[in-house]
């Protein structure tokens, strides 16, 4: 029993050791400025190491106020940038980076703007990343707004800042390698519990 014990107690700390040892989300809310200007709009956000990074672009208003259009035409040059359409819910990490539709592209190797159409009263998402995900160091997010008939507003963002990921409209992140961890520690320290005894008759 003591060798068993003992086991399980060596096994509990070499995955301890383990679990905090990776990352665990940081979910950080209300990281996306909307400005408007002369020029147009303007859209900002950072990275974990306060490194800014925006576009900018021309904003349209339809005439009855059923539509607005953000174009972007321009951003920051120095930060790697990826503005995208998602759905509500949907995950926004590596694999998002692809878009077909981008609002804006800004990175080495491609240079993208494009245009979104945001209804009257119906609420839209952007995922966006920013940093360098080949080099695993890149912070995901979203942000959603909304067009009252008069003007685009930002309602919400987040951002998740160790590069797992994070799911549109929400502030939960990918799970993570340590939560499957935690449970493994958490079943092992129950086995490691002395049962008592069996009655004996």
């Amino acid at each position: 029993m003591k060798i068993q014990s003992g086991f399980l107690a060596g096994i509990t700390f070499a995955m301890l050791f383990a679990v905090t040892s990776h990352a665990f989300p940081i979910i950080e809310w209300d990281t996306v400025r909307l400005t408007y200007g002369v020029a147009g709009f303007g859209l900002y956000t950072d990275n974990r190491d306060g490194d800014g990074a925006n576009i900018q672009g021309d904003i349209e208003y339809e005439a009855t106020g059923l539509w607005s259009t953000l174009t972007a035409n321009n951003g920051t040059l120095g930060i790697s940038q990826w503005w995208f359409p998602v759905q509500y819910g949907e995950l926004i990490d590596f694999d998002s980076l692809n878009p077909d539709d981008p609002l804006a592209i800004i990175n080495t190797s491609q240079i993208e703007f494009g245009s979104i159409q945001l209804n009257y009263d119906e609420p839209y998402y952007l995922g966006f990343c920013v940093g360098y995900p080949q080099w695993d160091y890149a912070d995901y997010g979203w942000v959603e707004f909304l067009f009252d008939g008069d003007v685009v507003s930002v309602l919400s963002s987040a951002t998740e800042r160790t590069g797992l990921g994070i799911y549109a409209g929400t502030g939960m992140a990918i799970p993570e390698p340590a939560t499957a961890g935690l449970l493994i520690i958490g079943a092992s320290v129950l086995a490691c519990r002395r049962r008592p005894p069996p009655n004996r008759r």
